[in-house]
């Protein structure tokens, strides 16, 4: 089984020279097959990642003789990645998905790739082999030892090591080993007192089926006065940056000739602070994942169309701060690692309109009311505890739908007319006693 550990770096002064030699050779390199790769497109021929590697030793000897001097190894990983990216990109014009809003740009809705700057907040290279890692060093081909705080064991093989620079100036490697231990075998039967429901909100975080309310730590939102100072302070020095660039005369493409070290200072000042923002959620997230992973053999949640909802205007930020997607794919990957399973339902289902007591949709629920009362068996209901009851509901009956066993150890189990529903639609299915 293949697990990544990132840890972090400590280069030194030639160390950091020698790191951001090789960050420009392999972007380098990304930039020329790029190219190649869009004009034989456009040409109606196709390049492979083994056509473009053998050109390397000509661009070695020629004209680009300084790629020499990185590793050879790094530079083949460059035109592999290069690779891997186009067969995602048109897999997703294939499956008809959009990529994420940062590849957007100039109408490149399925994420092709683009040429990379030197200006990029981020910057990376991969070694895929030759790579040592000790206790507090690691030792990288043609660099040497860096000092390193390798706060845990790295077990297995390693299989691929990846040196990034962060917009903080901060580096850090992700080393992927291979402990050769077997792959948890999924369930094929599931205890209903270990499935769960998660509702995902804005005002409480996460509300479960066992009526347990997680408040919004709202990380971003308490960060923002002092993000608000910060990049106040480095918008106008921008500005004056481009007012001295036009009173020279000069295009703005050389703005960045202004740039001084203040403005360097001041970037690095707010990348730290977004740095702690997102650090303080990650951490809050995997502390979240690992109890609902350790103490349930299954989640049940909704799956949520985070860019339609990032559309309202009044919502947007606090939706975004809420980072319920990355929560999700946590939680997913440690139920899997368990053996559990993590289960998601359809986006349109009705789950804070529907009553979990008698079934009855009541389509005048709107987002104001918090507690409800049903029109049909006048039970009041929390709005997000109801929610999270129907999505476990609806997530057992997907189980057995799927061939699953769901059973209860010495009790009996009753379905409520919301699963009865859902269960005619898919079938003649039971939860058995």
């Amino acid at each position: 089984m293949y697990k990544a550990t990132k840890i972090r770096l400590y280069p030194n002064k030639s160390q950091e020279q020698k790191l951001a030699q090789d960050f420009g050779n392999a972007r380098k390199v990304w930039n020329l097959a790029l190219d190649l790769k869009q004009k034989a497109y456009a040409s109606g021929e196709l390049l492979s990642c083994y056509d473009i590697k053998k050109m390397l030793p000509a661009w070695k000897s020629g004209e680009y003789d300084y790629l020499k001097q990185t590793h050879s190894q790094v530079l083949q990983e460059s035109i592999l990645h290069l690779d891997r990216a186009y067969k995602n990109a048109f897999a997703r014009v294939k499956q008809g998905k959009r990529a994420t809003s940062k590849r957007t740009k100039n109408n490149n809705v399925f994420g092709f790739p683009v040429f990379k700057s030197k200006y990029d907040s981020r910057q990376a290279i991969s070694y895929p082999q030759g790579v040592t890692v000790a206790s507090s060093k690691i030792t990288l081909p043609k660099i040497g030892q860096i000092k390193a705080c390798v706060h845990r064991e790295i077990v297995g093989k390693i299989k691929t090591v990846t040196i990034s620079r962060e917009s903080t100036g901060k580096y850090y490697a992700s080393i992927l080993a291979d402990n050769f231990k077997p792959i948890s075998e999924p369930l094929q039967s599931f205890d209903v007192a270990m499935v769960i429901g998660v509702d995902l909100g804005v005002k409480d975080w996460i509300v479960d089926s066992t009526n347990n309310k997680l408040p919004n730590p709202h990380h971003l939102k308490k960060s923002l006065k002092k993000l608000h100072k910060l990049q106040k302070d480095l918008s106008r020095k921008i500005e004056a940056a481009k007012a001295r660039c036009i009173a020279d005369g000069k295009p703005m493409k050389e703005q960045r000739n202004y740039f001084g070290s203040n403005i360097a200072k001041d970037k690095k000042r707010v990348a730290l602070a977004h740095e702690k923002v997102r650090h303080a959620r990650q951490n809050y997230q995997h502390q979240v994942s690992n109890v609902l992973a350790n103490e349930n053999q299954v989640v049940v949640a909704e799956t949520l169309n985070i860019k339609e909802m990032m559309a309202n205007r009044k919502l947007s930020k606090a939706i975004g701060d809420c980072a319920w997607s990355g929560f999700l794919n946590q939680l997913d990957y440690k139920l899997k690692a368990k053996g559990g399973q993590l289960v998601q339902i359809s986006t349109w289902f009705p789950s804070t309109k529907t009553c979990n007591h008698c079934g009855v949709i009541n389509e005048h629920i709107t987002l104001k009311h918090r507690t409800w009362t049903c029109r049909s068996c006048q039970t009041t209901v929390d709005r997000d505890i109801n929610a999270a009851l129907n999505i476990r509901a609806a997530g057992i009956v997907k189980l057995k739908a799927a061939g699953l066993s769901v059973y209860a150890h010495g009790g009996h189990v009753r379905l409520d007319p919301v699963d009865q529903a859902a269960a005619f639609e898919v079938g003649s299915l039971r939860v058995y006693a």
